[in-house]
């Protein structure tokens, strides 16, 4: 009896792997034929997060111009800069104050900034 709950459980186990394993690659596969690249979806993540977000958001941000930008942290400041031609935009200790700082200085564009670029510094908390 015991041998049967071990089979049972182990082959649970390993049913459940197996098919994260397919789900997994048949989106990368899925992903990779629409040609989105990891840069595209860490934009459309940091989109989604931000305060008051809706939907139709992403349609309207298609028509803005683009602006490349990276990110610095110097102590608990994050410094933001065009990343052409290494103008500074703004700085701010948190996500909230950077991009209030930023909107000082640039309207009606969408900024990109890439995982190489400092992207993971709006994620962490910095305060």
């Amino acid at each position: 009896m015991t041998e049967l709950f071990i089979a049972t459980l182990l082959g649970i186990l390993i049913g459940w792997q197996a098919a994260k394993r397919v789900h997994l690659q048949g989106f990368r596969d899925l992903l990779r034929a629409l040609k989105v690249t990891e840069e595209d979806l860490l934009r459309a993540m940091i989109k989604i997060q931000s305060p008051g977000w809706q939907p139709e958001d992403l349609e309207e941000a298609k028509d803005l111009t683009v602006v490349e930008i990276t990110l610095e942290q110097q102590g608990n400041q994050i410094f933001a800069y065009r990343k052409d031609d290494s103008t500074f935009l703004g700085q701010g200790n948190d996500k909230a104050t950077l991009i209030d700082a930023i909107a000082h200085r640039m309207k009606d564009v969408r900024l990109v900034i890439s995982e190489e670029d400092g992207a993971d510094l709006l994620q962490k908390n910095n305060t």
